[in-house]
C-alpha cells in the first residue's frame, strides 16, 4: 500500500536537514522541545532514548511520520558531546587523534495518527589520522567543531582529518539514510506514488 502520511523531521540540526534535502523528499521541520538524556553512559541506550523523546515532543500534528534522531561519538568508554568551547574541542580532538572511535545515531519514526513507532540505531567506526597540535589548533580556530558531537563535522573541513570509516557516512553526519529508508518501509510499507512519499529506491 502507499503511505498517505507526510514526513516531519523533529530536529534543529542543519546537517540532518541537508541530508533529507539531498534525497528530494517533501517534508516539514519542527524543533523538538525535550530534555535530553545525558546520564546514561551506554551510547546505544542514550541515542535511542533521545531519538524517541524528540519524536514524541512534537505535538498537535496529524498525518505525519515524525523522525527523531540523536547522535553521539563514543571513544574508549566515554561519550563525547558537543564541546561548546575551544579548549574542550582541542582536548577531544587529541583524544581521537590516530585512533578509531564509534559514532552512534538513534532514529525513531513515529506515526502521529496511530502512535505506532520504530526505534533503531546505526553504528559507524571512524579512524582519525595522527593530528599534530598545529592541525588541531587550525581546525578549532575555524569554529566548526564547537557545536558538533566529538568536536568535528566530517562533511566539513574535518573530512581532511579522517583516515577512513567503516559503515554509513551519513550516520557520521547525523542521520543514517539507509536505516531511515528501511524503517519507513517497515512502518508504512512505503511504495511512493509521487515525490512526497519517500520510499526505498
Amino acid at each position: 500500500m502507499v503511505c498517505e502520511l507526510k514526513i516531519l523531521l523533529a530536529s534543529s540540526s542543519p546537517r540532518r536537514l541537508d541530508l533529507i534535502r539531498e534525497l528530494g523528499w517533501d517534508f516539514k521541520v519542527a524543533n523538538p522541545t525535550v530534555v535530553e538524556d545525558e546520564e546514561s553512559m551506554n551510547p546505544v541506550e542514550r541515542v535511542e532514548v533521545n531519538a524517541l523523546r524528540k519524536a514524541r515532543s512534537i505535538e498537535g500534528c496529524q498525518g505525519y511520520l515524525i523522525i527523531g534522531a540523536d547522535t553521539v561519538v563514543f571513544h574508549e568508554g566515554e561519550i563525547l558531546g558537543k564541546p561548546g568551547e575551544s579548549g574542550k574541542a582541542a582536548m577531544m580532538l587529541r583524544k581521537l587523534s590516530g585512533k578509531p572511535h564509534k559514532v552512534y545515531t538513534g532514529v525513531t519514526i513515529l506515526n502521529s495518527d496511530t502512535g505506532e513507532k520504530l526505534t533503531r540505531h546505526e553504528e559507524t567506526t571512524v579512524w582519525f589520522k595522527e593530528l599534530d597540535d598545529e592541525t588541531i589548533e587550525t581546525y578549532v580556530a575555524t569554529g566548526e567543531p564547537l557545536d558538533k558531537a566529538g568536536a568535528y563535522g566530517i562533511q566539513g573541513e574535518a573530512g581532511a582529518l579522517v583516515d577512513r570509516i567503516e559503515g554509513s557516512y551519513s550516520n557520521v553526519v547525523g542521520l543514517p539514510l539507509e536505516l531511515v529508508r528501511e524503517m519507513l518501509n517497515k512502518i508504512c510499507e512505503h511504495k511512493p506514488a509521487n515525490k512526497r512519499y519517500p520510499g526505498i529506491i
